[in-house]
């Protein structure tokens, strides 16, 4: 019932009356007396407030408004998103979508005429431009937000996304670096260095630890250029991933699962401790991977550009995704190793576990020899066994020559 909608009871000196209470078309409060006691009672002023407000419903509707979507979608931004104390990359996101490529599209449009027809017209253009299916899902996320906000503050009577069924989405095979590759690049990264004029090689070295702890860690590279060295705990070797660098600005992780602890092994270590040698800001509130002059946050473009590109290609990598494709040789190593699937969940600070899932499908797939790694820890008392096996497999195949 809309607010301030409501059924009165009064006592007056010939018996009880009751009356309804409204706001019209216009927003005018509208107080009605229906009649005395026994006539009326509860629940015929229920149906009769219930008539009144169908009829102020049709009243509205009748007229049609001429309100665009380009300045609900204004007016969304200014009043909604601030209520809701999103992370500023979020709200960046929103504007992006709706700046570059919705208001273009529908900005015109008056916003209770836009159906599931202009939704799917929308859908088959950035799909033609070249859009992922993914992206442009992401873009139906932000318009069920626009025209459910839309609908609660009575512009529309009905969300048009919930009619529209977004593109199919074929999910992408994981990219993961094999162990030589990996060898290849803290190889090429080494060889860059040397080649290079004292400053870059410096750089290329910082690089070069980021690399390591990243496969070792699995860290994002916001979290890994955001890392400070009161998060690295040595001794017990674990770190604590408590921020993230999104456009040069420190931020909190993507979910409370990516506020995380994780744990790391003696390559990574041995990574963190030349770092902490070699650089010189080494207190707890300094970055980790800084500037190697200044102490302050990397450009995560440059490092991807100058260092990291430079590398794979000298390594002979072309796998796409660079710095991604480092988080997922990481996460798919566990699930192969045989790690419970949980602890790969937490490792990488996902919030639900279907995003996992591809981690553990990767690792079926990718590493086979896994299986023969887990049997032979199951059956280390038993190896005889498998020479016997062996020596079986040799006769069968002898036998069928």
């Amino acid at each position: 019932m809309p607010s301030g909608a409501c059924v009165i009871r009064r006592e007056g000196k010939r018996g009880s009356v009751w009356s309804v209470k409204f706001r019209d078309a216009t927003g005018r409060q509208v107080k009605e007396r229906l009649g005395p006691e026994p006539q009326w009672n509860r629940q015929r002023a229920e149906r009769e407030l219930g008539k009144r407000l169908d009829a102020v419903e049709r009243e509205r509707w009748a007229k049609p408004s001429r309100e665009t979507f380009a300045a609900f979608a204004e007016e969304w931004r200014r009043v909604w998103i601030p209520a809701r104390n999103l992370k500023r990359s979020t709200r960046a996101d929103y504007g992006n979508t709706l700046d570059r490529h919705v208001i273009p599209f529908l900005g015109d449009m008056a916003l209770e005429r836009i159906g599931p027809e202009h939704l799917d017209a929308y859908v088959g253009a950035k799909l033609a431009e070249g859009l992922s299916p993914k992206t442009v899902t992401n873009h139906l996320a932000t318009l069920r937000l626009v025209f459910a906000t839309a609908k609660r503050w009575k512009r529309i009577r009905e969300n048009p996304v919930d009619h529209v069924d977004g593109p199919r989405l074929d999910e992408p095979e994981t990219t993961i670096l094999t162990e030589e590759e990996v060898a290849a690049l803290i190889g090429a990264f080494r060889q860059l260095a040397f080649e290079a004029e004292p400053g870059d090689a410096i750089r290329f070295e910082v690089v070069r630890r980021m690399v390591v702890v990243a496969l070792g860690t699995a860290l994002r590279r916001g979290e890994l250029l955001a890392l400070k060295w009161g998060d690295v705990e040595m001794l017990p070797r674990r770190l604590h991933v408590r921020r993230s660098l999104w456009r040069g600005t420190e931020t909190t992780p993507k979910s409370k699962a990516g506020r995380r602890t994780v744990a790391f092994g003696l390559k990574t270590a041995a990574a963190f401790e030349e770092q902490w040698r070699a650089s010189r800001y080494n207190g707890s509130d300094d970055i980790v991977f800084g500037h190697p002059d200044l102490g302050t946050p990397l450009d995560p473009g440059k490092v991807h550009r100058c260092y990291l590109k430079p590398a794979m290609a000298r390594a002979g990598i072309t796998k796409p995704g660079a710095w991604h494709v480092l988080r997922h040789t990481s996460l798919t190593a566990d699930a192969a190793c045989g790690n419970p699937s949980a602890y790969v969940q937490a490792k990488a600070g996902h919030s639900s576990f279907s995003i996992t899932e591809r981690y553990i499908h990767a690792a079926q797939t990718v590493f086979p020899d896994a299986v023969d790694r887990a049997e032979a820890r199951v059956f280390q008392a038993t190896s005889e066994d498998v020479a016997e096996v062996s020596r079986s497999n040799f006769a069968y195949s002898e036998r069928t020559k």
